[in-house]
């Protein structure tokens, strides 16, 4: 039996990391368009046509019923997980206290296929929500606002030091509010930090130097390489979000 749930749709975008951005190419149509076709309860008979063939893909392979083995599966993980709701009522990250001393965080993660969209879509709520979610584990916790960064390429490869973000590795920063941008961004505790850039969008590095008076950041790799990845300097008033990178975990 087939389910024409927009849900489906959704889930079969998930699996195959294809964003919502990228899959309204796809289709032809606007990105709300696409976020209305999630919440639909009934696919129209056009829309799933349209999605079978842009896609090319049989109704089975997306409308199919999940069977009882796939149901048992996602239970087990929303037991592991737990509460889905990562954000509290003042729209920071919810800590949980899974043992004495021991938290668990969810963030929403920006994977390598989402990070073009990440650049237009950061402010939109609906980008956001259909962004997966990342779950660690803590041993303290500050209040923030939090999220997930996939770090891809090797400019941050270097396994001969700690700090190394090889590609693959998820970055969780926290987010630094736009009020201390004009103050020094330490680097003693932790070292790498996430800019979105105005132009350039995603960029993982660590700061060498910072001018306080002309906002000039001289970002550097940590690849040895530094041919292929020498130091350069953005300004700061280029980016729209910069985060401090918390915890690395490589998948």
């Amino acid at each position: 039996m087939l389910d024409y749930k927009g849900e489906k749709f959704k889930e079969f975008l998930n699996k195959n990391r294809i964003g919502a951005t990228k899959a309204a190419e796809i289709l032809g149509v606007s990105r709300q368009n696409v976020y209305q076709y999630f919440k639909s309860l009934s696919l129209g008979r056009e829309t799933v046509n349209s999605i079978l063939l842009k896609f090319d893909v049989t109704e089975d392979e997306i409308f199919g019923t999940t069977n009882d083995a796939t149901i048992r599966n996602i239970r087990q993980n929303a037991r592991e997980i737990g509460d889905l709701a990562i954000y509290d009522d003042e729209g920071n990250n919810k800590f949980t206290e899974i043992s004495p001393g021991r938290y668990r965080m969810g963030v929403d993660l920006v994977p390598e296929y989402a990070q073009a969209g990440y650049l237009t879509g950061y402010a939109d709520r609906e980008f956001i929500e259909e962004l997966p979610k990342h779950y660690i584990t803590v041993d303290k916790f500050v209040r923030g606002k939090y999220m997930g960064f996939e770090i891809s390429g090797d400019s941050m490869d270097n396994g001969d030091i700690k700090e190394a973000m090889p590609h693959g590795t998820i970055a969780t920063g926290r987010e630094v509010k736009r009020e201390l941008w004009n103050s020094k961004l330490h680097n003693h505790q932790w070292p790498n930090w996430i800019f979105v850039h105005k132009t350039e969008g995603i960029i993982a590095k660590q700061i060498a130097n910072q001018c306080l008076e002309s906002g000039i950041l001289t970002l550097k790799s940590l690849n040895p390489d530094k041919k292929r990845y020498p130091d350069f300097e953005i300004n700061i008033d280029d980016l729209v979000q910069i985060y401090n990178v918390v915890k690395r975990e490589l998948r």
